[in-house]
């Protein structure tokens, strides 16, 4: 599987299917595009170039109180 990425700094993610706490490793390539598009500071990655984001913004919205 390719990596999308490496990162230059450990971070702290969620598993995007059983939503545990994940840490990945600086120096760690993610090949996961749903960790991936979890990792907004560009100074966590190597270059400071994220990959790409491969999910649209959701449009859920709030609930009416």
């Amino acid at each position: 599987m390719k990596s999308l990425g490496v990162l230059a700094a450990s971070v702290h993610v969620l598993d995007p299917i059983e939503r545990i706490p994940v840490v990945l490793l600086a120096d760690e390539g993610v090949t996961d595009a749903a960790l991936a598009d979890q990792i907004t500071n560009p100074r966590c990655w190597e270059g400071e170039q994220p990959p790409a984001p491969t999910s649209k913004p959701s449009a859920r919205r709030a609930n009416p109180a």
